[in-house]
């Protein structure tokens, strides 16, 4: 189970200085939706996210596009109840980050971030049409590769520290293959496969499985030992 994030019910808001020289006026810029160990996120940062989630963008980086919890568009969520989700895979994105940029031996490489980015790049028809969306989305060019620095960051951090060292045997293997495939090839009407012919298939499954548990492990351990107010409902 996930920590409990804490709330309280009046939003706190990003002030501008006052207006002119003799005003003592401010102007509203942002609200803040959540302090995660004193870093906020933003009304503005989540409602793009949203968007994002909505469009189901291209654009998507971070470990709730591609982590152990992924926020689906295609999920029965609207309003609030999408808000909330999208709202702690942010949460769960800033904690990572937070933890894994102490280790500067993860360090992201510029060629690979502008990589990706190109790659991001190439399917739409050109940059201009690719700027054009970031801009209906409220991108900046910056923000993007920012963000995908940061999620390469994490998942050369998760790469290393936690699915590389995943070791699955054999007897594992055949219990899946056993005890879960063949019941379900008969369910279905299907003729079994021979082992060699989905062993290494298997292992991908329980590779994966193993590597969101432990993912979802880290960050249930980050959020017990963090400071986290959200600011909304």
């Amino acid at each position: 189970m996930r920590h409990t994030v804490v709330t309280v019910s009046v939003a706190s808001s990003l002030l501008l200085g006052a207006k002119g020289a003799d005003a003592q006026e401010t102007q509203l810029v942002d609200r803040i939706v959540a302090v995660v160990d004193g870093e906020v996120i933003t009304l503005g940062q989540l409602d793009r996210t949203i968007g994002r989630v909505r469009t189901n963008s291209s654009i998507d980086t971070g470990i709730c596009a591609s982590g152990a919890e992924p926020v689906e568009a295609a999920e029965p969520q609207t309003g609030e109840r999408l808000a909330r989700r999208v709202l702690e895979c942010m949460i769960d994105d800033m904690l990572t980050f937070q933890h894994v940029r102490r280790f500067p031996q993860f360090d992201v490489l510029q060629d690979d971030i502008d990589a990706e980015y190109q790659r991001m790049v190439q399917q739409y028809d050109n940059r201009a049409a690719f700027e054009e969306a970031l801009k209906r989305q409220g991108w900046t060019p910056a923000e993007v590769r920012y963000d995908l620095e940061r999620a390469a960051l994490v998942d050369n951090y998760v790469q290393v520290r936690y699915r590389d060292v995943i070791d699955v045997r054999e007897s594992e293997i055949r219990r899946y293959y056993e005890d879960v495939l063949r019941p379900e090839m008969a369910r279905e009407g299907v003729e079994m496969p021979a082992f060699d012919a989905v062993d290494s298939m298997i292992q991908a499954i329980l590779v994966g499985d193993e590597y969101n548990r432990r993912i979802d492990d880290w960050i249930t351990d980050l959020r017990r030992r963090a400071d986290i107010v959200v600011y909304i409902w």
